[in-house]
């Protein structure tokens, strides 16, 4: 039996990989699929986590970024998410299948029940096991920061200094106050977004366009 992190580089499934790795310690993979935008220092902590564990991390990407993907789906918005869901579920579906039998571990939190479920009956599917041990052994995300830095000493991703995951840059899903911290933070990226939504005509704030916003955040930008 193959054990499968989705190692997506957060704290969530840092500990993940943990728990798993202890109870599997010669059958675990830590699975990483690249979005091609994410911030250096997630590699780095990607690599200090992966040596913490002694398990190398494996990567299988798609290779395309995000831009990319909305360029080919001719779509950018946070309804269906086709990045999420083409450069890794998709991968991550078509890796476990390679690799039957085979169990794969998410670091759901005990907030995401509901996704939880829909993700259970995808794998099933295909006679894959979904766990999520965060949510089977009630351990909240505050708990796997502190797990992480002051246990195993390992410095969090820096993106934890202003959003809630270590991920894409930027992440469609992501609120009002989080497209506000990207205008000032990374302005070439939020003017990017401004002008795939006017390509597209599609929202990525279920509210209305992010250009709708445009001169307020630029200006809080300057």
């Amino acid at each position: 039996m193959n054990h499968i992190v989705a190692f997506s580089g957060g704290a969530a499934s840092a500990v993940v990989a943990f728990i798993v790795k202890k109870q599997f310690p010669s059958d675990t993979i830590l699975l990483y699929h690249s979005t091609k935008t994410e911030p250096n220092d997630n590699d780095r902590f990607r690599l200090e986590v992966a040596d913490f564990l002694k398990t190398p991390y494996t990567e299988d990407s798609d290779g395309r970024d995000i831009w990319q993907i909305f360029d080919d789906e001719q779509y950018i918005g946070a309804q269906f998410t086709p990045c999420s869901r083409i450069l890794k579920s998709e991968r991550s579906l078509a890796f476990c299948k390679k690799n039957l039998p085979a169990t794969i571990y998410l670091g759901y939190s005990m907030e995401e029940t509901g996704r939880a479920q829909r993700t259970f009956a995808r794998y099933a599917q295909y006679g894959i096991d979904a766990r999520f041990p965060l949510i089977e052994q009630r351990i909240a995300k505050d708990e796997c920061l502190h797990r992480v830095q002051s246990c195993w000493g390992i410095r969090l991703p820096e993106m934890y200094e202003w959003a809630e995951h270590a991920n894409c840059i930027p992440c469609v899903k992501g609120g009002m106050a989080y497209w506000g911290i990207i205008a000032i933070k990374y302005p070439d990226v939020f003017a990017k977004a401004i002008n795939y939504e006017e390509k597209f005509g599609h929202h990525i704030l279920h509210d209305g366009f992010l250009s709708e916003e445009k001169n307020h955040c630029l200006e809080l930008a300057r």
